[in-house]
């Protein structure tokens, strides 16, 4: 299959879904692109410069339709981008995609910290659901490529909770490096590697993308935001505008300062492998974004 009649199905256009979307739209192969949305959410626009993209309203739990969309478009990738909240809508879409007979490589929606291992770890959290999601991939025989991106540019300000108070809140010491990747450069990689490489390639099936376009501690982005630091008493959370904010920075800082928000992280074996950024090699000749002070 050449790489310019390739066809890719994304699932969700929303905040790593669009710059993937564009990032598809300027590849040099040109492949041909749809957007998946729930039939809910047909009244919600695309930004101008996705509007050529055709979007398809779905059920994301009707397999059959779902079998007939890929089969009718031809599509070849899936790539979900699910939220959380959403993720079991993705076994249909892996049994659709593996009905469809057109769907050579799906790519389940991770897009943060690694997750394989944590399933067998016995650990119940996002990261276990994640991980048995891939094995439920493995026992179809569906081939997959897993992304991992570290932290999002975009969600870092949040994350140590500026808009709270106008400081960089930091739980426990700090010091502790983790990974960040821009949301373009996650798209533009997706859309490259994805474009570029033939659909069995070995840097691809079943495996796991580790991305790094920057490693960084807490003390950096206070210094880069030119924010004072504030630490967050032992027992309390991180400052956030709801509880479940704040559980959710919380958790996250958690594993930011036990070194686990490391792209080179492995859950199976509970240590940094320094695999961080290693398939960055991958877009040859890039130049990978680094953060700048917020507005």
């Amino acid at each position: 299959m050449s790489s310019s009649s390739r066809s890719i199905a994304i699932v969700g256009a929303g905040l790593i879904g669009t710059p993937i979307a564009r990032a598809l739209l300027k590849a040099p192969q040109k492949p041909k692109v749809i957007i998946l949305t729930r039939p809910e959410s047909t009244g919600k626009s695309l930004p101008d410069d996705l509007s050529s993209i055709p979007t398809v309203p779905v059920d994301y739990t009707d397999v059959a339709a779902l079998s007939k969309v890929f089969k009718d478009h031809s599509v070849n990738v899936v790539v979900s981008t699910l939220p959380g909240g959403g993720l079991k809508a993705q076994y249909s879409l892996a049994d659709a995609a593996k009905a469809s007979g057109s769907v050579k490589l799906f790519v389940p929606s991770e897009w943060g910290l690694p997750t394989e291992g944590a399933k067998g770890r016995g650990e119940s959290n996002l990261f276990a659901v994640k991980d048995e999601f891939v094995e439920y991939l493995k026992s179809i025989q569906l081939p997959f490529t897993r992304f991992y991106t570290g932290f999002f540019f975009g969600g870092l300000p949040w994350l140590v909770g500026i808009e709270v108070n106008g400081k960089v809140n930091v739980l426990g010491k700090g010091e502790t490096p983790f990974s960040v990747t821009s949301e373009a450069d996650i798209g533009g990689f997706t859309a490259h590697v994805l474009t570029s490489l033939p659909l069995d390639s070995p840097h691809l099936v079943n495996q796991s993308l580790r991305l790094e376009g920057e490693r960084l501690t807490f003390h950096d982005l206070a210094r880069i935001y030119e924010k004072s630091i504030a630490f967050v008493p032992e027992g309390e959370q991180v400052p956030g505008n709801t509880e479940g904010e704040r559980q959710f920075k919380t958790a996250l800082q958690t594993e930011a300062e036990a070194g686990r928000s490391s792209t080179g992280f492995n859950r199976a074996t509970w240590k940094e492998e320094g695999t961080a950024g290693s398939t960055n090699g991958l877009w040859e000749g890039h130049v990978w974004d680094k953060v700048k002070k917020t507005d």
